[in-house]
This record gives C-alpha cells, sequence and structure tokens, in this order.
C-alpha cells in the first residue's frame, strides 16, 4: 500500500524510538530535520501539519523563496555547500547552518548576520573520510578551526559538528567511520563542552548515526517522498 507523510513519519519515529532505546538515550535527544529541497510548498505544509518544524535547504535562493512562503515559526536549516555571494540570504532566512568550512565563509557569514542583527546556530562540516568530492575540514584541524570561530565570530553559535560519510563505504568501512566520528566528537567536547550537536544521518543510516551519537538527522524523500 501506498503510504503518504503521515504513514513514513510514523515508521521513522518508530525506528528512532527503537534506536534510542538500543543505545540509552532519550528520543527527546534527536532533532530530525526533513530535507525539503525540490519539494513543493504543498508538501513541506502538510509535513508541518504532522508536527514537523525543522526543514533543511541546500540551496539559498530556494531557501528565501519557501521562508516567504511558508509558516513563520519553521525553523530552516542549511545544510548545503555556501557560496559566497548566497551568504546574505542564508543570514537572512535560515536559523541554523550546517556547512561551516573554511573561515572566509564564517567571516562573510559573521558580517551578514550583523547587519541583519541576528545570530544563527552553526555546526563545522568535517570530511571525515577525505574525499576529493566532498567539502569541510579535515579531522586533525577541528580543535583550532572550531576556537577560531568561537574567538572571532560571535554571530555564530558554535554547537557542534556535522558529516557526510561515504554512503557507498563497506559495511567495515562505515563502522570505522563511525568509530572515528564519535572519537573526533568527543575530543571536542573535552576542549569545548558547549558542542553538544552532532549533525550526522540519512534515510540509509539514522539508526546506527543515533548510535554513533547523533542529534540531528537529515532525512529527504524517505519522509517527503520522491522530489518534484
Amino acid at each position: 500500500m501506498h503510504k503518504g507523510i503521515a504513514g513514513r513519519l510514523l515508521e521513522i519515529s518508530s525506528k528512532i524510538e527503537a534506536a534510542c532505546h538500543l543505545a540509552q538515550r532519550p528520543d527527546e535527544e534527536i532533532k530530525l530535520v526533513a530535507v525539503s529541497k525540490l519539494q513543493s510548498i504543498d508538501v513541506i505544509n502538510e509535513a508541518y501539519a504532522l508536527g514537523i518544524n525543522n526543514f533543511g535547504e541546500n540551496y539559498a535562493q530556494e531557501l528565501a523563496e519557501k521562508f516567504s512562503a511558508c509558516p513563520r515559526d519553521i525553523i530552516w536549516h542549511f545544510i548545503g555547500p555556501i557560496q559566497s555571494n548566497k551568504v546574505s540570504l542564508i543570514a537572512k532566512h535560515a536559523n541554523w547552518v550546517h556547512s561551516i568550512d573554511r573561515e572566509k565563509i564564517a567571516r562573510k557569514l559573521n558580517d551578514a548576520l550583523e547587519s541583519e542583527g541576528k545570530k544563527i546556530h552553526a555546526l563545522v562540516q568535517v570530511n571525515i573520510d577525505k574525499e576529493e568530492s566532498k567539502s569541510g575540514i579535515l579531522p586533525e584541524d577541528v580543535v583550532d578551526f572550531t576556537n577560531q570561530l568561537i574567538a572571532h565570530y560571535p554571530n555564530l553559535i558554535l554547537e557542534g559538528l556535522m558529516f557526510m560519510p561515504n554512503i557507498n563505504a563497506s559495511k567495515k568501512a562505515k563502522i570505522d567511520t563511525m568509530n572515528k566520528i564519535k572519537g573526533l566528537h568527543k575530543s571536542l567536547l573535552s576542549e569545548l563542552p558547549s558542542c553538544t550537536h552532532l549533525s550526522l544521518g540519512t534515510s540509509s543510516d539514522f539508526e546506527e548515526s543515533i548510535l554513533t551519537g547523533s542529534t540531528i538527522l537529515r532525512i529527504g524523500e524517505s519522509l517527503l517522498g520522491k522530489r518534484s
């Protein structure tokens, strides 16, 4: 039988609850972000009516358009690569940004936020598997980079780290990566106890991500359906 958003949400919520039970974590620790890039306003409104309040967008212009057309209390997460010429749109419309990976971008975003008179919840994107095709700082640079952000960019409220592991890796490689992520986050927390958030986990690996310590799951088509 074809499932709508309500049915898929029920299924995903049940799996989140089971994974949290296994990890001995309260499920209130998990923030579900519905990745709404290329989804219609109608789809977002349907998900919102079911109680979903966090949505993730990859493109700044699309974020701006949806911000204007959707309920005002939606919490918008910018999760895509940040282009210098789009920083002001992100500053104006996002509540969270997951993909800080260069000091130049951090500086421009901080300045744009100053003009807006606001602050934003920020995560540093880490290229955990050192893939050439992916953005993110290297794991060994995390502590220095996060300390720089805290010291110089007060409009970025640093909340933790974001990861996009290789979804095509072998099972063993995925386990190794999850262990590296857990260790890296633990070492960051010993330096910066406020960096409690871990944006990790998509449709294919969110249960394993919860066991690793993820607090923010980014789930798209398996929740909202095929993109138009």
